[in-house]
């Protein structure tokens, strides 16, 4: 019997930031209705640009078009800027891929200065996905990347 798991394609640094836990929460603009055990795969597409110049930089060395770990979704709820402001005080220094940058803590684990646009922009809401029980591969599984879905199945026995 085929074993198989559905991967949620995240762009990085994103992707990266949740494998490695600092990131538990993922804003989508749509709700999820799945649960349970996922994989974490860091898009093939270009990544995503912040407000922090250390992480964009780093952010072109982190892998791409592969899973990366896997984690249990857990929850979807609606957010707005002004619901991220009491997880914002603190600062923590992580390590992605060997190197550091500086991000909130967790569960946001963004960049201070996009949240902090988020939480100034009256009109910026979201899904959050919320992940727990997030592990990282020992090695990223390459994915084949087909359509322009936000998910990817990959084939374990195969592995």
């Amino acid at each position: 019997m085929a074993q198989s798991l559905n991967c949620l394609l995240v762009q990085q640094p994103y992707a990266s930031l949740i494998v490695f836990g600092h990131k538990r929460w993922e804003f989508r603009s749509y709700e999820v209705k799945r649960r349970g055990t996922i994989g974490i795969a860091a898009s093939p597409s270009s990544v995503l640009s912040t407000r922090d110049p250390e992480l964009n930089k780093v952010s072109q060395v982190l892998p791409r078009g592969a899973v990366l770990g896997t984690a249990e979704l857990v929850n979807c709820f609606y957010a707005i800027g002004r619901d991220l402001e009491k997880y914002t005080q603190q600062t923590v220094r992580v390590s992605l891929h060997g190197k550091d940058v500086v991000t909130l803590g967790a569960p946001i684990g963004e960049p201070e200065a996009d949240v902090s646009e988020a939480i100034k922009n009256p009109n910026w809401s979201s899904f959050v996905w919320e992940f727990e029980n997030i592990k990282p591969l020992e090695a990223p599984i390459p994915i084949v990347k087909s359509s322009m879905s936000t998910w990817v199945r990959i084939d374990l026995n195969s592995r």
